[in-house]
């Protein structure tokens, strides 16, 4: 058998390991239910550990595997979910007290799809109530921490997942991004994450909306993407490729096929764009990487052209987000939030940008809620020409590395963080650079820059809608001139 290092085992490599009778499914698992038991105590990564059901799958991988039945893409590797996914028979809360207790009677689609590739899921993964905020505090389940540092947040609300794959707790995350919830957490914890296209993966089973016994009924319909963190591109690709189109109940997502596997490109020079002026400033450990990254990408004979996207104004696409953002997620909120935040809205200070425009966004007309989405239609377009001239577009994801985390909701005030000698709001701080590419739904790849002064610094990798294979042939290019995934210095 082969030694396991879950430090920088990836789940690309566990699943050939598996397959060609190197390692068993069970004793990989063994490994990483040892190593939850380690750390997760600590960390507060995973909510819900299903060691028994974890333990009857992979040793049902090994039996498949001796009777020679069918080699499935995941089969015998440990992943964990997201808890805004509904999982058959496993506690899904989404952080959400009404829902501490509840069980579900079918898996979410992307869950399902997982299990039919022969996935081991060992547990979900901790989120801010609802999916809700850019930080991991849960009123269910208290604090996640970060694995670099953990005075520091992971990031949400992916944040426990981004904390499991650093850790080797799991090898692979089911992730949902509607404001940046994959790719910041990414950046904060030193992984990679992919947003699919809007629309590319099924939404079934994902919370919000709420189930129906709690009267839900969807609101958001648009913005919200999906995807996978993990800790190569090989394993994005991998993962994406199993959950990516139509399953007959979400009626947005278009039957276009899924490639697979992973094609690079011919390895030639690549033409990239950088945008890093967002109108914020940036902090010393992300103006590092980003220089660092510059100096790698044109000693590898790569040209990188500096500008903006012509016509498209980052504060705009904030407040657009924030207008749209507000019309539909406060069309399912109790009507004590939707009143507290139509009162606040007279507190808040010109520079709280994001939060005035959720605001405005509640009292929307349908006339002024048709104008907006027309607005979104126009950036989609002048961005997609845009990058018709580029082979990816490179932005940071933040304008800070992790900060330190604590408790805390929309509703018990949120910090202003220090960025540069600037006192900025905090959605503008944690989400300002990544709401553009939210607003235009377009596929992101966030991958690690490297570690500036103990830090994890990411990349946002920008490509056009629906072309998740040509983003990732890129990122994979990309992926060894930036170093790819570091283990954190767990300790004991």
């Amino acid at each position: 058998m082969s030694e396991i290092c879950l430090d920088t085992l990836t789940a690309t490599t566990a699943a050939r390991e598996i397959r060609e009778g190197r390692l068993s499914a069970e004793t990989l698992l063994e490994a990483c239910l040892a190593r939850i038991e380690r750390f997760n105590p600590h960390l507060n990564a995973l909510v819900t550990v299903d060691a028994a059901g974890a333990r009857e799958a992979a040793r049902a991988a090994d039996r498949q595997l001796a009777a020679g039945g069918a080699v499935l893409p995941l089969l015998g590797v440990p992943v964990s979910i997201k808890d805004a996914f509904a999982t058959r028979g496993l506690r899904t809360t989404a952080s959400h007290k009404p829902l501490a207790d509840y069980v579900p009677a079918a898996d979410a689609t992307v869950v399902s799809r997982l299990r039919a590739a022969g996935a081991v899921i060992v547990g979900k993964s901790n989120l801010p109530e609802l999916a809700g905020a850019p930080h991991c505090w849960s009123p269910v389940f208290g604090l996640t921490r970060n694995p670099w540092d953990p005075q520091r947040t992971p990031g949400g609300s992916s944040g426990g997942a981004a904390v499991a794959i650093a850790a080797g707790l799991s090898l692979l995350e089911v992730g949902s991004d509607l404001a940046g919830s994959i790719r910041i957490p990414a950046a904060y914890c030193g992984v990679a994450g992919l947003k699919a296209t809007e629309n590319r993966i099924p939404r079934t089973g994902h919370i919000p909306h709420l189930p129906e016994h709690l009267g839900g009924t969807r609101s958001v319909r648009h913005m919200l993407s999906f995807g996978v963190l993990a800790r190569s591109v090989a394993d994005l690709q991998l993962g994406y490729g199993l959950m990516a189109g139509p399953d007959g109940m979400d009626s947005e997502v278009p039957p276009l096929p899924v490639p697979s596997p992973l094609r690079g490109r011919d390895g030639g020079p690549l033409r990239l764009a950088l945008w890093d002026d967002f109108g914020l400033p940036l902090c010393e450990r992300t103006r590092a990487g980003l220089a660092g990254m510059l100096q790698r990408l044109e000693a590898a004979g790569h040209r990188v052209e500096r500008g903006v996207p012509p016509g498209l104004d980052p504060a705009h696409l904030r407040v657009l987000f924030g207008l749209i953002g507000g019309a539909e997620i406060g069309l399912g909120m109790p009507s004590w939030q939707r009143a507290f935040l139509l009162a606040a809205r007279h507190l808040l200070p010109p520079s709280e940008g994001v939060m005035r425009a959720v605001a405005r966004g509640l009292r929307f007309d349908m006339r002024a809620y048709n104008r907006a989405l027309n607005e979104r239609e126009e950036a989609i377009c002048r961005l997609e020409t845009f990058l018709s001239g580029f082979d990816a577009l490179l932005c940071p994801v933040a304008t800070t590395v992790a900060y330190p985390g604590r408790p805390m909701s929309l509703f018990s005030g949120a910090p202003r963080l220090s960025v540069a000698g600037r006192r900025l709001p905090y959605l503008e701080a944690t989400i300002g650079l990544t709401l553009p590419f939210s607003v235009t739904g377009s596929p992101v790849a966030a991958l690690p820059l490297g570690i500036e002064d103990g830090l994890p610094v990411g990349i946002q990798v920008v490509g056009r809608r629906w072309g998740e294979e040509a983003l990732l042939a890129v990122a994979a290019q990309l992926e060894p001139i930036f170093g790819g995934f570091v283990a954190p210095p767990l300790g004991d």
